[in-house]
């Protein structure tokens, strides 16, 4: 049994998913597997992961290549099924469309060897043009740690991390339960994760090259807004703000849906509860946190209730 199982799940990825295969096998330990699961890819997926995986006519055997059976789920669907053909101590995660950094997986594997649970890195990204044209921009996210009792509050503001570039143990997996099918799997999976008192911490480095287009399903307003108004990953988010602050608080994200006064007292309550546990961590590790929640004020200020909207435009 390898101690390290990374979970790669492929659709239609033909184009980009020999550069991931390469990078993570690359980046990976020897005790260590990477699991493809190809859910249903009607390209050259299949073809492209092995043979990306082998050379001079070998290939590498920490590959398994797992037959995903269609149905609805999406990605959970996907995960899920490679965590039941899995047993190791650890789970790490990649995407298809990214590239895995050299040292990504020693440095995970050396902070949960000192008692972490889930641990992540910041990442480069690398963004596709959306004109369809060729010239890409690579942003490099700021690389400064999370620590793990700051990781709560800072997923009480927004999702600090990239799911691909996560490394957990099972162990905290199947306590929370694993993924569940809701649109936003990965921050669902922290909220439950931190609620139940799991360490997560993000490194100060930088761990894998994000590939931003257009197509991502996170980019679209339908998903976007069933991410907003899912009632489980609100539950979720109130058990943790709950463990935090002793409130149970609702999602700045769903603010935004509520008319301008009751959003502003939502809004006031939030702030009133988180800001204590934040100026408790002191003032330089308080700062990132204090700005944070301004700029999540700032934001929640200038959105527009469906009903704010509908009068907009009776009146244009």
């Amino acid at each position: 049994m390898p101690r390290l199982s990374v979970l790669l799940p492929a659709r239609n990825a033909e184009r980009t998913v020999a550069g991931a295969v390469r990078s993570t096998l690359s980046a990976m330990p020897a005790d260590a597997e990477l699991l493809v699961g190809d859910d249903g890819s009607t390209d050259r997926t299949a073809e492209q992961v092995l043979a990306a995986a082998t050379r001079r006519g070998v290939t590498d055997p920490r590959l398994r290549m797992v037959e995903v059976a269609p149905g609805p789920g999406g990605i959970t669907r996907v995960l899920t099924r490679l965590l039941d053909v899995s047993d190791s101590a650890l789970v790490g995660r990649m995407d298809a469309d990214d590239i895995c950094l050299p040292g990504r997986f020693r440095a995970a594997l050396r902070s949960i060897g000192r008692g972490d649970d889930m641990v992540f890195q910041q990442q480069i990204e690398l963004r596709e043009p959306a004109d369809g044209g060729t010239r890409r921009r690579i942003v490099p996210r700021a690389p400064y740690p999370i620590s793990p009792d700051e990781f709560g509050l800072h997923l009480l503001l927004t999702n600090p991390v990239c799911h691909p570039t996560m490394v957990a143990t099972r162990e905290l997996l199947d306590r929370v339960g694993g993924y569940r099918d809701v649109p936003a799997e990965d921050y669902d999976l922290w909220l439950r994760s931190a609620a139940a008192g799991g360490r997560l911490r993000r490194l100060g480095r930088w761990g894998l090259i994000y590939r931003v287009h257009p197509a991502q399903i996170t980019a679209s307003r339908s998903w976007r807004d069933a991410s907003w108004a899912d009632e489980r990953q609100a539950q979720a988010f109130a058990d943790l703000s709950e463990r935090l602050t002793g409130a149970r608080l609702r999602r700045i994200v769903s603010m935004s849906a509520l008319p301008p006064a009751e959003r502003e007292a939502e809004m006031a309550l939030f702030a009133a509860a988180v800001r204590p546990a934040i100026d408790a961590l002191g003032p330089r590790r308080a700062a990132p946190l204090n700005r944070r929640l301004e700029a999540r004020q700032s934001w929640l200020r200038n959105q527009k209730s469906p009903s704010e909207q509908n009068l907009q435009g009776e009146t244009e």
